[in-house]
Parts: C-alpha cells; sequence; structure tokens
C-alpha cells in the first residue's frame, strides 16, 4: 500500500503513454537532434459514411482543447510549476516498479524541468478544414537540440485524445451533408438543418471526457444536443460563449420512467373511479396516457417546445388517437419568445425507417379482405402502420407544402426519433418521405452513441509516425512501407508540405526545410504557448464552408 501521506497518482504528464513510448528516446541515435512525425488518417476503409456524399475527407478537430488541457494547463501544474523532485518522483517510482529498478532513467525529464518548458513545435491546418484522407493535418518536432524525442513521445497520448473528436465531427458533416441534400431536394428551410441532428450520444460514450469531445465535434455541424459538457467545453477551450452566440440548444423531453410512472399512477386513479369500472386494463391505459399527454401540452408546458416519449405502451395511439382529440390543445399552444409552439412526438422502439415512414406495397402481403402483414415476417400490419407516423400526423393536423411540391406538417407538430439511427437508415428515411411526397423537415434525427460510440481509431486509420530526422548534422527522411500490408501502412517520407488547391489539401513529401516551412500548415504551439487560437464561429464557418451541396435530383441512391 501507498503512505498514508501520499497523493494520489492522478495524471502526471509523462505517465500518460504507453510503456513502450518511456524507452525510445535511449532507442534513437545518441547525436540525434532533430525528430519530426506527423499524424495522419490514413484510410477510409472502415468509415460508416455513405459513398455518394463521402468525398475521402475527414473534419479536423480538437487539437486546441488538447494543446490548452495537456501540454499546457497539465504540464504546467504537475510538472515545470512543481520542484523538480517532486516533478519526476511519480514517473520514476512507475518506471521502477512495472519495467525494473532503473530500466528507464529520469535524466531527461530533469534536464526538461531545468529547461522549464515543452520544447515542442506544433504545426496545424486550421480546425474544421475537412482533410483529405493519406494528407496530415498536423506536425511535430523538437525545438531543441537535447530533446529530440519530445516529437513523439506524446504520439500515444495525443492518439487517445485526438482521433475520435475528429471521427465523429466527420460522421456529424456526413449527416449534415444528407440532411443538406434532401432539404433542397424537398424545399424544406436550410436553417432547420441545424436543428435536425440532434447529438443523443452522451449515456453511451466512454466517460464524460470522451462526450465532451465527441459533442463538441458534433456541435460543429449541429446545434440540436443533450450533451451539456460539450457546451461548457467549447466555452471553456474554443472561445464560445453562450451569452452572445448559440453554442447548442434542446427543448423539455420526457423519458420512459416519467411516462410510465405518471400514466400507471393515472391508471390506479381512473380504476378507482366507479364510472371507469366497465373498462378493461387497456381501455383504462389508453384513457390515462391521454390525460397525462395533456397534462404536459396544458399545464407543465403550454407554450414553446416540448418533446414526448410516446412508445412507452402504444404509440400508434398516441399519433392517431391521443393527437386527434388532443389537436384543439395543441395547436392553441403559445409560442415562447423565439416563437417556437411545437409538441415533439418520439417514437423510441422498432423500425425507424418503417417508424416514421410506414410500408411500402412491395413490402405487404395482402388477404381477399384487404388486411395485409409485412412479407418479411408475416406480423399483421395495421393501417396506422402502414402509412406511418408522418403521415398519420399530416391526417390529422395538416400542414404546408413547399415549392418543390412536398408536405409539411403544421408547426405544432413534430417528430423525433434517436433510437438506431444511422446514416443509411437516415438516407432510408429521407428517401421514403420523399417518394411519399414529404419534406425532409417533418423528421429530427437523434445521433446516438452506436454512430458516434463505436468507431476506432481505425474508422479513419489515424496514425503519427516519424518522417524526418537530423543525426550528427546528417538528415534522413524516414518512412515505412511494409511489404506484408496493403499501402495503408506507408508513411510520408521526410519533411512534408500541405498545400490547399482546387479545394483539396495535397501533400508534398522530402521537402527541404525552406518548403516545409510554408503551406498551409500553421504554427499553433510552440515552446509552451498557444501561438493561434480559433474560436467556435470561426470553426462551424470554415467547416460549413467547404462543400457544396450537390443539385436536387442529382444524386443516384442505391
Amino acid at each position: 500500500m501507498q503512505a498514508a501521506n501520499q497523493d494520489k497518482n492522478q495524471l502526471v504528464p509523462f505517465n500518460l503513454a504507453d510503456f513502450y513510448k518511456t524507452g525510445h528516446p535511449s532507442m534513437y541515435p545518441q547525436s540525434t537532434t532533430r525528430l519530426v512525425a506527423n499524424f495522419t488518417p490514413r484510410s477510409a476503409k472502415y468509415a460508416p459514411v455513405l459513398p455518394q456524399l463521402f468525398d475521402d475527407k475527414v473534419v479536423w478537430f480538437g487539437l486546441q482543447g488538447f494543446i490548452q488541457q495537456y501540454l499546457i494547463d497539465l504540464f504546467n501544474r504537475e510538472f515545470f510549476q512543481r520542484p523538480k523532485a517532486d516533478a519526476v518522483r511519480k514517473y520514476q517510482r512507475r518506471m521502477d516498479t512495472a519495467l525494473g529498478p532503473g530500466a528507464v532513467s529520469a535524466a531527461r525529464l530533469e534536464a526538461l524541468h531545468q529547461l522549464g518548458y515543452l520544447p515542442l513545435e506544433i504545426r496545424s491546418l486550421p480546425e474544421g478544414s475537412r482533410v483529405d484522407i493519406k494528407v496530415p493535418p498536423i506536425t511535430f518536432s523538437n525545438t531543441h537540440p537535447q530533446f529530440p524525442w519530445i516529437a513523439t513521445y506524446f504520439e500515444t497520448l495525443f492518439s487517445c485524445e485526438s482521433w475520435k473528436p475528429s471521427t465523429v465531427a466527420t460522421i456529424a458533416f456526413e449527416f449534415r451533408k444528407l440532411l443538406t441534400y434532401f432539404a433542397r431536394l424537398t424545399g424544406a428551410p436550410q436553417d432547420f438543418v441545424n436543428w435536425q441532428g440532434h447529438d443523443f450520444s452522451m449515456r453511451g460514450m466512454s466517460g464524460v471526457h470522451d462526450a465532451m469531445r465527441c459533442g463538441a465535434g458534433h456541435l460543429l455541424s449541429f446545434t440540436g444536443s443533450d450533451t451539456i459538457p460539450a457546451l461548457d467545453y467549447l466555452e471553456d477551450y474554443y472561445g464560445a460563449d453562450a451569452d452572445r452566440e448559440l453554442v447548442g440548444g434542446s427543448i423539455p423531453a420526457s423519458e420512459h420512467s416519467v411516462m410510465a410512472l405518471r400514466i400507471l399512477l393515472t391508471q390506479q386513479k381512473l380504476g378507482r373511479m366507479p364510472v371507469h369500472s366497465s373498462l378493461d386494463d387497456k381501455a383504462l391505459r389508453r384513457l390515462a396516457e391521454r390525460e397525462v399527454v395533456r397534462e404536459f401540452i396544458r399545464q407543465d408546458y403550454p407554450s414553446g417546445m416540448v418533446s414526448i416519449v410516446s412508445d412507452t405502451f402504444d404509440f400508434w395511439n398516441v399519433v392517431t388517437v391521443i393527437a386527434r382529440e388532443l389537436k384543439e390543445d395543441i395547436l392553441a399552444r403559445a409560442p415562447d419568445a423565439l416563437g417556437n409552439a411545437k409538441v415533439v412526438f418520439r417514437p423510441d422502439s422498432g423500425d425507424p425507417v418503417k417508424i416514421l415512414t410506414g410500408y411500402r406495397d412491395d413490402e405487404l402481403l395482402f388477404d381477399d379482405a384487404g388486411n395485409c402483414s409485412a412479407r418479411e415476417d408475416g406480423r399483421r400490419v395495421s393501417a396506422a402502420e402502414r402509412k406511418g407516423a408522418v403521415e398519420c400526423l399530416w391526417d390529422i393536423f395538416g400542414g404546408s407544402v413547399t415549392e418543390q411540391g412536398y408536405k409539411v406538417l403544421d408547426s405544432h407538430i413534430g417528430l423525433i426519433y434517436g433510437d438506431s439511427i444511422t446514416l443509411p437508415r437516415a438516407r432510408d428515411i429521407l428517401l421514403r418521405l420523399a417518394a411519399k411526397g414529404y419534406a425532409s423537415s417533418n423528421v429530427v434525427l437523434g445521433i446516438g452513441s452506436y454512430v458516434y460510440g463505436m468507431n476506432s481509431r481505425d474508422t479513419f486509420g489515424y496514425a503519427l509516425k516519424a518522417v524526418y530526422a537530423e543525426v550528427d548534422g546528417e538528415a534522413v527522411d524516414i518512412y515505412k512501407d511494409p511489404a506484408t500490408d496493403d499501402g495503408t501502412k506507408k508513411s510520408a517520407k521526410g519533411l512534408v508540405r500541405v498545400e490547399e488547391q482546387d479545394g483539396r489539401f495535397v501533400l508534398f513529401q522530402q521537402q527541404t526545410p525552406e518548403q516545409a516551412a510554408g503551406g498551409a500548415l500553421r504554427t499553433v504551439f510552440r515552446d509552451g504557448e498557444l501561438l493561434h487560437a480559433q474560436t467556435l464561429a470561426e470553426i462551424r464557418q470554415r467547416l460549413q464552408a467547404s462543400w457544396t451541396c450537390p443539385p436536387a435530383g442529382s444524386i443516384a441512391w442505391e
């Protein structure tokens, strides 16, 4: 056991690495004075994207937060501002107890502490840039000849902190592309796209830190989010200010525990009334659910927007019977300060494509009496299921028609679906709605942890590799090209330069120092200081300006 007066390990800067990284400083040639590395998305072969929209580019995001959190705040607090002996004690203890006494010397860390700053230069493309696969958006190099190992030591830390925010930001933008295209196709308001992709992922992410960084990546493309820490992260590290700009937002929303409790409690109360003595449990529950929904609409949230999860028991009864019975209450809602007055029903189970859009005739079997069943499993399909939720609500509330001829539900009613929404499912929902004559803006899609969390570093093949060294005055162009690989792992060679040409980023290898100093990579960190800060507003503008929506009807979907 540790001594009672010894503090917890917590985050020790140089312990934030694989063990194998700790031995690398002594493995480089002793006379090495410079080392340069880059971090590159090498492949998209595992990316969960739609080929009709994906253009082999990833969204670069997360560097500024990493620099401030780790290379500045953590290093200053836990290393440079501590006495030298204290700054290296926990590192030396970990090395000695895990690798053996003296296996890794603390001398390099002691010399670094004596230097007083982190001799590292980071050059990067602007965050929010969409970077082509195989092109490095960032390079690392040491700025002091005694510390070349600094350029690659933080590979593990940087990789595990950076691949996922960038990956999520990329997937979010692919959703935005899809929603933008169908908004143009069906004449839906383009501004609505900002709210049409909603972040539901936090509860399924790998911890709060993961959720906030990835949630921030989502907010580059959308303003709808239920991940509160993501907004805090953007204010802390990306110059956002919710008092002056829209960082992100949501609406009051119920969950199943709330609905089940209130419905069942109301059912019990109704069941004790003699007037309801002839009703069975199902009829009582439906009556109770109507009263609970009425309470939400008229008492709890009589104005503005409210989202009500509607499949705790019988979703189709909610959107065909209860919605019709409460139509006047819904249409009489008072607007909030922004002019919004909407009741949003939320289905949360089943096949999201069929729940929202219904069944096509070729997906059904019909008997002589006109009844239908699902061709895939023989299950009886009701008239409401055949129509789908959007059409059911249109039958009750009606709405308007866009200039392109697509129906839009009355502004007082809406739908949000956030269970099992992937890019292919989102595409199918929008395609089927369009085929039935409904605009894309009739639904909001919740994007959850299956989409944002079920990824890995291999989703876009991110890797940090050394590309250049100077050893005793001799330049060495470093690269790897494994004979047993398919070319994915072949790395860049020598000093690199990245240029933006005709809307794409292009990599130039084996550059002279003068050539490598130019191009689109910009020094953002040097010797312990953040040199160039970017704001959320700038990053959003840059990202959204990086893509032009194809003409409506120009994409041939599978």
